[in-house]
This record gives structure tokens, sequence and C-alpha cells, in this order.
């Protein structure tokens, strides 16, 4: 044992020695392991140069990194397409800081949850710019003091960049209360200055997020200039302000450029970034038509607007975000020194070194400069500086520290912040000379857009280009289930910030709709194509979208469905029967089966009393609607034995909306099936919706495709799929209609494509909204579920009759005494008043004349 001791012991100390050994090494990898906006933060960039000046001052920052102190942070660089892409990666935790412009700052706040954390100081330390027009001298003379801003319809346009605040957004807002631009797109502001602007240069205007449903045209990239995959976005040669003025130097391409004055500064008057271009080339156009010289913005300008900002991720702490405003607080004292093309500007010549509160030195207080040390941490006083921390941050930091040597002599800086060699506004704009720092109750996009330095003209802007003519959009609904469903929707197209609001109105009947769309009481709905006949003949109103389907027609085909296991039933011998309709008045349900029996002789039209003719003809039918006067012929009874087989619970039995379990396409399937139906009348897809598992209500639970047949007109049977040889006739899609009003069906017309072509899947889930889908046990509510899209109607389409054809108009009049004679529907053109119509009328006035002058003889 003694022996053995020894050992016992070197093992033990090599055990330890490895422990540590082995923690040191854990701990230095911990030590070693990059955080993103821990250690480490990622500035993203979006173009070559701006990477490589973003590299530049990373590898400057670290060789001076005992300058920073305790507020060094690793700076990484990290170069995405564009501002979008930076946004995303922002947001994702991928990078950390992006310098924006305030219109972009809104953007990133509304749809990446980015928060502003600094703003750029110009001048005499001011947040804020000015958005002028330039324009060649004498160019665009259509422009003088009287005619106003109207003349620049059709005009060369030069844009920064859709979504810029000083080159896109305030001149648009701009033309839309003063030069005549109209609003043509609640949703997409790209589409109204495409029509007032001719050919033009516009920067990212066929990118998704301008360009959502992908309609816009390429007019406002006529004149960008970038290859294939750059032009008209933001590496175009012509994107940026700096490339807006480039477009408009450019021999025979733009005419107007719309820019900051600071562009005016750095890229024009240094006679440098334009090739030598000299400013008494140019002019600046003021809102009242009038013009000025390029330098004198302060007096010609369209509006002021804040200053760009850094954002960062609004779910970094505000710890970390202080850590933020601390470094880049380092880099203006070491880097931040002011461009000496500054000294164009007007605002800017008496520009002065200010203290840690934003307040001017005094030549006799200013403090003296110490000699730079390499060596020492402490060259900028950093005790002074963080006694007084929580003032500083929350005001004005200070401006650049100038480094001097022993001698006092300025010694040359390894970085400049606020130069771009060659160029302008890498990474921050070249005129800035300061930031200011927002406190956590600043930092929100509509602090930006609204201060005390540029009031609320920026907010206006931004939200009034975004602006609807149009406010609402009550969709009518008939059911507690459709309105349940309307609710989700008008959830949902807020979540998407849609434009104009939805609303959800409630009526008792598709009649009510009727009526109460003819008297303003709700804006528009969706009818079946027979419900169009008497809504636009009763109520003059206007059909503007219709209903697509699986097969990518406007149409379907009105069939006959029995059991096959019922070989009795025909259709050219029904009478004693049990029939199921979707809805009494309704085409493919009720208007279709009933002339063609009738037109054949099989059924007596006692008077074309669709209703009487099928009561006398079938035993039982659930025909939902039967019992209501609305929907029945006037002077006629109703027929209780249409309504035999109908399930509905009490009030709620027979009535022609989903409250009625057997009403509709697949409830007149499901009467069929359960109810003791022989036959049912529905569109051609209706079998298939509920057959093969496709529902998981019991009475579908089990149904498949061989188990239902159609009925042919001449006796015979066939399979669910031969439809197109088996049917009683084709049948417009169902329809939306609303008053006859171009300006607002056009509006209602946009909502609908913008929410399909975000919501408009046919399948749904829990988390999610599907126009074309209905919670089971329920179907076809508001939209059809048969139907892939809404198809809009050119406004010469506008017009009942030419969607109804001949045969459903000459198919309604066998059925119901009550339906118009005559197809004046409401018009195509745009006093919405059709040729029948007015030759209708004129010949009234002509056969009253002709009675009068009658009398009087």
């Amino acid at each position: 044992m003694e022996l053995h001791r020894p050992f016992i012991v070197l093992l033990f100390i090599l055990a330890t020695a490895h422990c540590n050994i082995w923690s040191s090494s854990i701990e230095n990898s911990l030590k070693d392991q990059r955080v993103e906006g821990q250690n480490v933060i990622t500035w993203c960039t979006i173009s070559g140069p701006e990477q490589e000046k973003c590299e530049t001052l990373m590898r400057t920052a670290m060789l001076d990194k005992g300058l920073f102190g305790a507020d060094y942070i690793e700076l990484q660089c990290k170069r995405a397409f564009d501002t979008e892409e930076c946004m995303t990666w922002v947001d994702r935790g991928e990078a950390s800081l992006i310098g924006l412009d305030a219109g972009e700052v809104y953007v990133a706040g509304r749809y990446h949850s980015l928060v502003p954390i600094m703003m750029e100081l110009y001048g005499r330390s001011e947040p804020y710019q000015y958005a002028v027009a330039v324009v060649n001298k004498g160019g665009l003379p259509a422009v003088q003091p009287g005619s106003g801003l109207h003349a620049l319809r059709g005009a060369k346009a030069c844009f920064p960049g859709v979504g810029a605040l000083a080159g896109w957004v305030m001149p648009i807002h701009v033309l839309m209360q003063e030069g005549g631009l109209k609003i043509t797109d609640c949703n997409n502001h790209v589409k109204s200055a495409i029509e007032f602007f001719g050919e033009s240069c516009a920067p990212n205007s066929l990118k998704d997020y301008y360009n959502p449903i992908g309609d816009n045209s390429d007019k406002l990239c006529k004149l960008c200039t970038g290859g294939a995959g750059f032009r008209c976005t933001l590496a175009d040669p012509y994107a940026g302000y700096e490339g807006a003025l480039k477009c408009l130097v450019a021999n025979g391409t733009g005419e107007i450029a719309f820019v900051r004055d600071t562009t005016i500064q750095h890229a024009l008057l240094s006679r440098k970034i334009l090739g030598g271009v000299s400013e008494d080339h140019f002019e600046l156009i003021c809102r009242d038509g009038s013009r000025r010289p390029v330098t004198e913005w302060e007096n010609c300008n369209w509006g002021r607007v804040p200053a760009d900002a850094i954002v960062t991720s609004s779910a970094a702490t505000p710890h970390q975000r202080k850590r933020y405003q601390n470094f880049l607080h380092r880099l203006v004292q070491l880097y931040g020194q002011p461009n000496p093309l500054n000294r164009n500007s007007n605002r800017t010549s008496g520009y002065q070194s200010r203290d840690g509160y934003g307040n001017p030195y005094m030549s006799s207080t200013e403090p003296a400069r110490k000699p730079y040390d390499p060596y020492r941490q402490n060259n900028f006083d950093y005790n002074q500086n963080r006694a007084n921390d929580n003032e500083i941050r929350s005001s004005t930091y200070s401006p650049f520290q100038p480094r001097v040597d022993a001698g006092g002599q300025p010694i040359e800086l390894p970085f400049q912040l606020f130069n771009s060699n060659g160029t302008t506004d890498l990474l921050l704009q070249d005129a800035t000379i300061n930031f200011l720092v927002l406190t956590e109750e600043e930092q929100a996009a509509s602090h930006i857009l609204n201060n005390k330095f540029v009031g609320d003209q920026a907010e206006k802007a931004v939200l009034g280009i975004r602006n609807c003519p149009v406010k609402r959009a009550m969709l009518c609904v008939t059911s507690d289930a459709e309105m349940d469903k309307c609710i989700k929707m008008r959830v949902a197209l807020k979540a998407a910030y849609l434009s104009p609001t939805l609303v959800c109105w409630r009526g008792h009947s598709t009649r009510h709709c009727e009526r109460a769309i003819a008297e303003g009481a709700c804006d528009f709905a969706l009818f079946d194509a027979a419900d169009m006949l008497h809504a636009a003949s009763t109520h003059r109103l206007v059909p503007f979208m219709q209903e697509v389907y699986t097969s990518g027609d406007n149409w379907y085909y009105a069939v006959a469905v029995a059991k096959e296991q019922d070989p009795d039933t025909d259709l050219t011998y029904l009478r004693g029967k049990n029939t199921c309709h979707t809805g009494i008045g309704m085409a493919a349900g009720w208007v279709y089966p009933l002339a063609y029996l009738i037109s054949n002789g099989w059924i007596r039209s006692y008077a074309c009393d669709g209703a009487h003719a099928a009561a006398e003809y079938f035993t039982k039918s659930c025909a939902p609607g039967a019992l209501s006067s609305e929907y029945v012929d006037s002077n006629t009874v109703p027929q209780d034995n249409l309504c035999h087989l109908c399930h509905g619970a009490s009030f709620r039995r027979c009535r022609r909306d989903a409250s009625e379990d057997y009403y509709g396409h697949v409830g007149a399937i499901r009467c069929m099936v359960e109810g003791g139906g022989d036959v049912a009348f529905v569109r051609h897809t209706a079998p298939a919706e509920v057959s093969g598992g496709r529902r998981r209500e019991w009475w579908a639970r089990d149904l498949l495709p061989d188990d239902l047949q159609l009925l042919c007109p001449d006796g015979t049977r066939a399979k669910m799929h031969e439809y197109k040889n088996c049917n009683l006739g084709k049948v417009p899609g169902s329809v939306m209609m609303g008053r006859a009003n171009h300006t607002e069906l056009d509006t209602y017309s946009n909502l609908m494509i913008y929410a399909q072509q975000l919501y408009g899947a046919t399948a749904s889930d829990e988390f999610s909204f599907s126009m074309f889908y209905s919670q089971p046990p329920y179907a076809d509510l508001i939209f059809s579920d048969a139907a892939v899209r809404l198809k809009p109607l050119p406004h010469k389409q506008r017009s009942a009759d030419i969607i109804a054809g001949k045969a459903l108009p000459r198919a309604a009049r066998i059925v119901s005494c009550d339906a118009p004679q005559s197809a004046y529907y409401i018009a195509a053109d745009t006093n919405f008043l059709s040729a029948a119509y007015r030759n209708g009328v004129v010949g009234v006035v002509v056969a009253m004349a002709i009675f009068v002058v009658a009398l009087v003889r």
C-alpha cells in the first residue's frame, strides 16, 4: 500500500491539471463565442461600396479598440440585396443595425418591428432636411406660377426610389393635394404615379412590396439603366438621391429629379460627383410653380422631412440599445469629422463645436484639446462623459473631437465616417455632423415622422399617399355563420393593412341586402346569377366582379343528381317525387330545372307561377325561401309542401340562408342523402364536393362518387364527371354587385383582388383565413367553396344583361311572373344606362307625347 501511494498522488495531480486545462478551454471557448447583439453587432449594407466602407470602419475600430473603452463592441458587416432584406435580417436577429431613410423607418416599424435609436443631425444640429424638385434650367416650360403643378402630368421623372421620404413620399403627396394626381389604387400608390407621370425611373416600383399583385406596368422603369437583375432596383445606377440627379443630368433622360437639399450640397455643388456639371444649369421648381436657384432650397421646397435614422430590432433590450448608442457615439467622437462640403450649405456656414448637451462652445469655454495618445484610453475624458451619461445620451451627443499630437498639430484620421470618397451617403449621409439620441419613449417611427422639428407634415404625407377616397367597404351577409366569417375576413384584411376598411352588415335575406345596398346602408354583396337579375332590374345594382371556378370558367353547369341505388327516378317523369333545391329563385337549383320541366310540358305552368307548378307536381320538397313573400311571386300563396323536407330548427326552417341545413348546393345534396329526397338540383361540382371523403360530417362520410349519378334530359343517366353531356344548361357564376358608381366599384374590386391574393387559398386551418373555404357544417359562406378567385369586370361589361346572356332571363320569365320582361338590367357605359333601357325610356316618352297630342286634337 505504501508503494502505491506515490502513484495515487501522481494520478490525482495529473487529473486535477487535466480538469483545470479542460475547464479553462471551455471558459475560453465561451469567451470566444460571438453572440449577435451582445459582444458583436452586424451593420447591414446594400451595395459593394457601402460594404467596403463598413469593412474599413470595422478594421479601423478594431485597431482603435482601446479608445472605445467599455463602449467597444466588435463590428461586422453583412451585405444584403436591398434595404428590405436588411430589415428582415435585423428583425430575425441576423444583423443589428441599419441606416434608413425616414420613409423606410415607417416601413421598418410597421412591417418588421424595427425601432429607431439615433437620428442624424445636419447643419446646425438640425434633424431635418428639405425635399426639393430639380429641373434643367428652362426645362418643363409648361410649369409656371399660374398653372401650378398640374403641368407636371406626363413629365419624365427621376426618383431615388419608391418609399424614399423626400424623393417619393413628399412629392407624390404634394401632387395628390395640389397637382391633380388621382388615387387609382388604395393599396398601391405606385399605380397612381404610373397614371400621372410619363416614362420615368423609380427604383423598386416593380418590387413585390410595392407591386403586391404583380400588375404594375414598367412605365416607371423605362429610364432606369441597370443590367439584368439590377435594373429598376436599388442597385440601379440611377437609384438613390445621387442617382436621381444622374438621371436628370444624362442627356435626354429625365426632366425633373426629386431629391433633398443635402443631395444638392454634396452631389451637385461639389462639381465632382456628377462630372463637373455646374449648378448654373439647374433650378428648383417650387410648389406654386415658380422657380429659384438651386441654392435657395429653404425658400423653394416641397416640405421639410425628418433626418435619416439608425434602427435596430424592437426585440433588443433597453440595455442593448444603450450599448449601441454608446458605440455610435464613440464612432462620431473618433471618426465623425464634418464633411468639408457642408460649408456649401447656408445652414452650416456657422458650424460650431458643441458640448455633450448639444450647446455650442464659446471661444472662452471650449476645453483645450489634449494630445493624442494611442496607448491611453482616456483621450476623451470618459469620466466626465460618464458622470453625465444619462443627460448626454438623452440629448445631442458631443461632436467630433480632432486628434492632435503633442505639439498641437492635427493628426490625419484613419477613417472618416461622413465621407464617401467619390460618391455620397454610404452607410450614413455625408451631410451628417452628429447624432441625436432617442430616448426609449422616442424610439418609434411615429416620433421620427411627427416631432417638434418637422411638425406632422411628414406623417401626413406617409399616411396620405396610402389614403383611400372610399373610407369603408360594407359587405352584406344573410346569416350568423356568414357574419362570423365576415368578421374573420375583416380582421385578416386589417392585419394586412388593406384599404378601405371592411365592415360587416347583417341583412335578414338576399332581398334585404339588395334594398340596403340601393339605399346606402351597406355597399356590396355576392349574388346568385338569378338574384343578379332581380337586383339589377329592381334596384339598379351593378355587377363588378364574378366568381371563377376550378375549371377556369366563370360559369358552371346546372345538373340533376340522384342516388345510384334509386334507378326509378327519371328526369323526364318526376311527378310525385321528393325534390331538393338550393333555394327558391336560384339559378341552378330552381330556375333552370323548372324552366326545363315547364318548357318541355312535363309540368303545367300555372301562368308562369313556378312555385305553384312545383307544389302541384312534386310531393315533398325543400326549396328554402318558399314560405317567404320576398321570393315568391306577388299575389300568390306560399306552398307549404315546398318546405316539407327542410331541416332547419324553429324559425330557421326553410329560410333561404345558411341557417337552414338544406340550403345551397351542398345542402341540397344533403337533403337527398339524409332527408328523403329523390333528386337534387345543384351545380355540377356539388357531387364531387361531398363525396369521396371530402366532407367529414356523418351524412357524407361514407358517400362514394359512384353512389351519385346525373339525370340527363333524354332520360338516361351518367357518371358525375360526364356533366358536359348531361346537364340542364350553363349558369353564369355568382357576382358581386354594388351601386352604380365606378369609383366605389373599382375600390371594392381592388380590395377583393388584394384579399384573394393574400387569403385566396381553397383550404384553411384554425390559424389562417381563407375566402373560399367554409367551416363545416356550413358551405358557400359569402363566397362559393367551388370558386378559386374573383374576376374583376371591365367597365364595359358591368351589365347584368351581358353577364346573364340570353338563356337565364328567358328561363327566369318561364318560372316567375315577376321576372323582368326585357333586358334593361344596368348598363355597361359610364352613365349606367343600357341602350335597351334608354330606348325603352325614349319609347315611353314618345308614346306619351303622341297620346297627349291625340287628346288635344
